[in-house]
């Protein structure tokens, strides 16, 4: 009994890890993708996406888009509820050695556009207060970044910046890959 249970566990365990194999492949083709039209994409991109993949009519497209803003603003709700949980569970040195860690990862960002984009010390002082109000205002959409974005560089480093993030022609940066990018 024991080696049949042993065999049982076994196939369970190397069928899981074949599926989980899988899984992992499918995201490493197209890792900002997050599976299928993936958390990593905005709504409007995500209906495209399924426009493209699916072959919706302009009915279906406005139906998605309805279901998928309803989810982006519930999802939202609820990580502003889950922070305010966590915050209140928080010593205030957690919450100070949260903040750095916060700040680290800007400066890291801030530091990875300044040399891809050559930004001026100006600019990048400006996409380091914009991206530090997005860490603490998470209502900000993508668009509004993106936005406030274009009123700090110039022409050729936005036409730069939107290649480099999938939004416009070459889409993806790392080198042809048909996976579309969106940070």
């Amino acid at each position: 009994m024991n080696a049949r249970l042993t065999r049982t566990n076994t196939a369970l365990a190397l069928i899981l890890g074949a599926s989980l194999i899988g899984a992992t492949a499918a995201a490493q083709a197209c890792p900002k993708m997050g599976g299928h039209g993936g958390s990593g994409m905005d709504v409007d991109s995500k209906v495209e996406y399924m426009t493209k993949q699916l072959d919706l009519t302009p009915e279906q497209q406005q139906q998605v888009s309805a279901i998928l803003e309803k989810t982006r603003q519930e999802q939202m709700r609820l990580r502003q509820e889950n922070r305010a949980q966590i915050d209140a569970l928080l010593t205030e040195e957690q919450k100070a050695k949260r903040t750095e860690r916060q700040l680290k990862a800007v400066n890291r960002q801030v530091e990875r556009l300044t040399d891809w984009l050559d930004l001026s010390s100006e600019q990048a002082d400006q996409i380091k207060a914009l991206f530090t109000e997005q860490r603490q205002n998470r209502a900000l959409t993508r668009a509004q970044v993106h936005e406030q974005m274009s009123g700090i560089l110039n022409a050729e480093q936005l036409a730069e910046f939107d290649q480099g993030h999938g939004r416009g022609p070459g889409g993806d940066r790392r080198g042809g890959s048909n996976c579309p990018v969106y940070d």
